[in-house]
């Protein structure tokens, strides 16, 4: 696989063994999502990216992933390249790029800059960049469901707006150490706060002919920002406003490329959101290569 971006000395190869019915997945990991809590998996994190492995670039959801238990020896971040033995995903999720993840088998290799105008952050996924359209993926979701692709990059023609208001089910932490709750090993994790603001981008993609997509963003940075400025003591109104600048004046600006990372709901395919943003200075992307 040629890329302009050189990948670092041996960062396929983190020491993952292989086994029988699994693969061997190494990932640049380019969306964690807010975490859930699901009757089967607990809290969890929805954690998309790119496969770097076997071949040409494509998607990959790993789920579930319980961030927040993990060692802090293996708590990536976003634009991390991570290695970890994955199944297919059984049961409901059927969609394509959806995989089970081993984390006991977890590695964490080298984070991907956004120096050098974020040229090699680029360079990995540009094959990915603006191969759908907002409009594409929720056609054919609608026709094939969770058979259809259920990840994209996208870039909006125009963001017309972000929408912030208060979220309903939000419930401040009491911060008392007694509410934390055990695992069945004696650990303890304070529970989940659910984020306090819903942010929704208002855009149009290329293919638009109507009034355009709403899509919440359910990005884990959305949520901690929330979360922050609460504790910062501003109010719920600088708070949203505050939240509509970062993700709109900032992220959106005509100084940026913007991108959205899409991914859709397994129960509800046709069901969009915005799992984060791809927001590099305007006029990065490298100029295909030739040869």
């Amino acid at each position: 696989m040629s890329r302009d971006y050189a990948l670092p000395p041996g960062v396929l190869d983190l020491g993952v063994e292989e086994r029988p019915g699994w693969e061997v997945v190494t990932a640049l990991v380019t969306v964690k999502a807010y975490p859930v809590i699901g009757r089967r998996t607990g809290e969890s994190v929805c954690v998309a990216g790119v496969r770097l492995d076997g071949g040409e670039p494509r998607w990959i959801r790993l789920f579930p992933v319980p961030f927040r238990d993990l060692p802090e020896d293996v708590q990536f971040g976003k634009y991390t390249i991570v290695q970890v033995r994955a199944r297919r995903s059984d049961g409901q999720d059927r969609r394509p790029e959806s995989m089970r993840p081993d984390l006991s088998t977890l590695r964490v290799g080298t984070r991907i800059p956004s120096t050098r105008g974020w040229r090699d952050r680029w360079s990995l996924i540009a094959p990915l960049v603006g191969a759908t359209t907002a409009c594409d993926l929720a056609t054919a979701a609608r026709t094939a469901g969770q058979a259809a692709p259920s990840l994209g990059l996208i870039r909006p023609t125009e963001v017309l707006d972000v929408v912030v208001t208060d979220n309903e089910h939000y419930k401040p932490s009491t911060g008392l150490a007694e509410l934390a709750e055990a695992d069945l090993f004696g650990n303890t994790l304070r529970p989940l706060e659910a984020s306090p603001f819903i942010a929704k981008y208002r855009y149009r993609c290329e293919n638009c002919t109507g009034n355009g997509h709403q899509q919440s963003i359910i990005d884990w940075e959305a949520g901690q920002l929330g979360r922050r400025l609460l504790r910062e003591r501003r109010t719920n109104e600088q708070a949203r406003a505050e939240m509509r600048s970062k993700f709109f004046d900032e992220m959106a600006s005509p100084t940026k490329d913007t991108h959205f990372y899409l991914g859709n709901q397994h129960q509800h395919p046709g069901t969009f959101m915005v799992l984060g943003v791809f927001w590099p200075p305007t006029g990065s992307r490298p100029e295909p290569q030739l040869f």
